[in-house]
């Protein structure tokens, strides 16, 4: 049965309809695995060799 006074939710980085993007746990596990890892590049790797051929 529909209920159109509770919002929908779906999670815009999971697609999961259980829970909104600020709630993903998927999004605070890959967050915690990027924190130990240091593996967070501001910027791909691609983008610094365009910049270095074009100069």
């Amino acid at each position: 049965m529909l209920h159109p006074d509770t919002p929908a939710k779906c999670c815009s980085y999971c697609g999961g309809r259980d829970h909104n993007f600020e709630a993903c746990p998927k999004r605070k596990a890959d967050a915690e695995k990027e924190l130990e890892t240091g593996v967070v590049d501001a910027e791909p790797s691609y983008a610094n060799k365009d910049a270095a051929e074009k100069s």
